[in-house]
């Protein structure tokens, strides 16, 4: 309030004078008669016109250049005797380091349905220069040193790559995870299949030796093991009859648990080149042809209900 009570008894005389003024022109004074670089100043605008003339002055989106536009106060219209007095003051502030700085505001009249521009005279306010001495770029230059930045990690890019990755991953497993669990249970169905028959060939070689009923009963478990994970199934658990029905009374099956049923239980052992020395290698080679079956549902397998059966 006590503000703006000082530029109104600020711009009583001007507006008296301006009431005197003959030159239809528009004016603009500033408050102050020098100001420092950033400091507000107020700069009283004000224009005389018959009563009947409709003016514009300058609002906010006007470029005040060298100075910035801060703020602005309007005042009422002032008739007397059909002349009127419009009035506005504008608060400015400059950043320019010239040492003296003008302004000229324009008016615009409005008239039937076109418009005249008056320019004002040119108003001009001092800059107090507070820095005189002008330092040495160079060595100013010279003397900056660059900071180290320590190094950021960049966790958004980070987590892009990792959805990225995922994502791939995702796609290769839709497109590729069925032949992958095929072709690992081929792998493993190889590598055990290896392992039987090496450690089946081993027995058969110390049965050769020894013609020991001991080595019969390992040799007949070690197969019984052998597919029972080869099918999946408890046949280690099974009697002969049990894993006669089975296997449908396969003739390999039935004939070579049956010699060696008669070797156990007759305890009988033929000799090398008959009956027990036969069951062996019938029971080698039903191993075979199951491992060959099973690895033929295996490679064809391409249902999902029965990929994880395999695995």
């Amino acid at each position: 309030m006590l503000k703006k009570l000082f530029i109104f008894f600020l711009l009583l005389p001007v507006l008296s004078q301006a009431q005197v003024s003959k030159e239809n022109k528009p004016q603009g004074i500033f408050s102050l008669d020098s100001i420092k670089i950033g400091e507000p100043v107020n700069f009283i605008f004000y224009f005389q016109h018959p009563a009947e003339q409709e003016i514009i002055l300058p609002d906010s989106s006007f470029n005040f250049a060298p100075f910035e536009y801060v703020t602005r106060q309007f005042f009422p219209t002032k008739t007397k005797d059909g002349q009127s007095v419009d009035s506005v003051v504008y608060t400015l502030r400059t950043f320019a380091i010239a040492p003296v700085q003008t302004i000229a505001l324009p008016i615009t009249i409005l008239q039937n349905q076109d418009t005249l521009i008056i320019q004002s005279s040119p108003s001009e306010i001092f800059v107090k220069q507070l820095v005189t001495d002008n330092p040495d770029p160079e060595k100013l230059k010279a003397e900056v040193n660059l900071l180290p930045v320590p190094e950021r990690f960049n966790y958004a890019y980070w987590l892009i790559g990792l959805g990225i990755g995922l994502l791939l991953l995702v796609g290769l497993w839709l497109l590729l995870g069925k032949k992958i669990i095929v072709r690992y249970r081929l792998y493993i169905l190889k590598k055990d299949h290896s392992q039987f028959i090496n450690k089946f060939t081993a027995q058969i070689d110390q049965f050769n030796k020894s013609e020991s009923l001991t080595i019969i009963e390992q040799t007949i478990t070690l197969w019984k093991n052998y597919l029972t994970d080869l099918e999946g199934n408890a046949i280690n658990s099974f009697t002969t009859k049990e894993i006669a029905a089975y296997y449908n009374d396969d003739e390999d099956v039935t004939t070579a648990l049956r010699l060696f049923d008669k070797a156990i239980y007759g305890n009988i052992v033929s000799d090398k080149s008959s009956e027990t020395i036969i069951a062996f290698y019938l029971l080698h080679h039903f191993a075979d042809r199951r491992y060959e079956y099973i690895k033929e549902q295996t490679r064809n397998a391409t249902n999902p209900e029965i990929i994880p059966q395999l695995v």
